[in-house]
C-alpha cells in the first residue's frame, strides 16, 4: 500500500472518530435535556414544608419586629428567617419574639457584630431554606406586602401568572412621615398613612424567589433589585423582566406593592442612619439629610431637631421655611 492510500486511510479513521465524537455528544446532549425536563418536573410537585417564608435581617429593630411578624402572619406567611445584627452588647430580636421561637414560627440566625453582611445573610438563609420553602422573600424590615383585599400569600402566588417564574419583583409605594417628628408606640401601619403615588422611588422593586434552584440566586448582589439574567424573573403582573429597563416603568399600585416606610419620622431615621453605622451609604450627612427632605415637607421642628441631635447646622433648610413665613405674611 503506498502512502497516498495509507493518509487516505488515516483521513478516513479521523472523519469516523469525529463522527463518532458529535454522535456521542448529541446522544449525551438529548440525556441531559430529558434529565432536565424529568427534574423540573420533580422540582414542581416537591412538597415544602412551608409555602412562603419571609427572610430579612435588622439592626435595633426590637420597636417593630412584633408588629412586621404579625403583619405578615395574617397574610399568610408560614416562616420567618431573620437575622440579627445588633452589636453584642446590645438588644437582641429573641428579647420580643420568644414565644414565636418556641412556636417554631420564627428562626434566628446570629450576624451579631458583622458589617457589609446582607448579602452574606441572604445567601445563608437561601442556601438553609430553599429546600423547605416554596416561596423566599427578601425584604427589609420597613416593607410591607400589601396585596388586594381577601388575597393572602397562599391565594396570590399559586395564580397561573407566576408559574414559570423564579423570581418575582415587587414594586415599593413609599410613604411620607406624615409630618411627625418623634416616635410613639403606635403600629408603624397606623403612624404614617400618607403615600408618595409620584415619588420617582417607586420604580425600585424587591424580590421573591422560588426555593430549590439548582445553585444560590445571591451569588450575585443585585438580585434583590434588578432582573436576575440566569433565572425567569417576573415582574408582580406576571410579565417577563428580562433586562432592568423592563422595571423602570410606573408601577400599577393595585393588586400587590410593598409599602416602604423609607424614613419614617426624623428620629427614627437618625437612628438608622446614623447610629446605626449605615452613614457610609452616604457621601455625608449633608447627603443623607438631603434624602430626608427629599421625602418629607421642611419644617422648622424637624430641622432643629435635626441640628440638636448631630450638633450640626443646614442653613439651607432654614431658608425654606422661613421663605414660607414670609409668604404666609402676605
Amino acid at each position: 500500500m503506498d502512502n497516498k492510500e495509507k493518509d487516505k486511510d488515516k483521513d478516513i479513521s479521523i472523519k469516523k472518530v469525529f463522527f463518532k465524537i458529535c454522535e456521542l455528544f448529541l446522544l449525551l446532549l438529548i440525556i441531559y435535556r430529558a434529565c432536565s425536563i424529568k427534574l423540573e418536573k420533580i422540582e414542581t410537585k416537591k412538597n415544602y414544608k412551608y409555602f412562603f417564608c419571609f427572610s430579612s435581617i435588622g439592626k435595633l429593630e426590637n420597636n417593630y419586629v412584633k408588629e412586621l411578624v404579625d403583619y405578615y402572619k395574617n397574610i399568610g406567611v408560614d416562616k420567618f428567617i431573620l437575622g440579627d445584627n445588633n452589636d453584642k452588647d446590645s438588644e437582641r430580636l429573641s428579647d420580643v419574639l420568644q414565644k414565636e421561637i418556641e412556636e417554631g414560627l420564627v428562626d434566628i440566625l446570629d450576624f451579631t457584630g458583622r458589617r457589609k453582611h446582607q448579602t452574606d445573610f441572604f445567601k445563608d438563609s437561601y442556601e438553609m431554606y430553599k429546600d423547605k420553602c416554596r416561596w423566599i422573600s427578601f425584604f427589609d424590615f420597613d416593607e410591607f406586602l400589601e396585596l388586594k383585599e381577601g388575597n393572602t400569600v397562599q391565594s396570590y402566588f399559586t395564580e397561573e401568572k407566576f408559574k414559570n417564574c423564579d423570581v418575582i419583583l415587587i414594586n415599593w409605594l413609599v410613604y411620607s412621615d406624615n409630618n411627625l417628628v418623634r416616635y410613639d408606640s403606635r403600629p408603624v401601619t397606623e403612624r404614617f398613612t400618607r403615600a408618595l403615588y409620584k415619588s420617582g422611588k417607586n420604580i425600585f422593586v424587591k424580590s421573591i424567589i422560588k426555593g430549590n434552584i439548582r445553585y444560590n440566586p445571591w451569588d450575585t448582589d443585585q438580585t434583590s433589585h434588578r432582573p436576575n439574567h440566569h433565572l425567569r424573573t417576573c415582574l408582580y403582573n406576571g410579565q417577563r423582566a428580562k433586562t432592568f429597563n423592563d422595571v423602570l416603568k410606573p408601577p400599577r399600585i393595585d393588586d400587590i406593592y410593598l409599602k416602604h416606610y423609607i424614613t419614617k419620622t426624623v428620629e427614627e431615621y437618625i437612628l438608622k442612619k446614623y447610629k446605626r453605622g449605615y452613614t457610609s451609604m452616604f457621601i455625608d450627612e449633608n447627603h443623607w439629610v438631603d434624602n430626608f427632605f427629599a421625602i418629607n415637607k421642611v419644617t422648622k421642628e424637624k430641622v432643629e431637631y435635626i441640628e440638636k441631635s448631630l450638633n450640626m447646622t443646614f442653613p439651607k433648610y432654614h431658608k425654606v421655611f422661613e421663605s414660607k413665613k414670609k409668604k404666609l405674611k402676605f
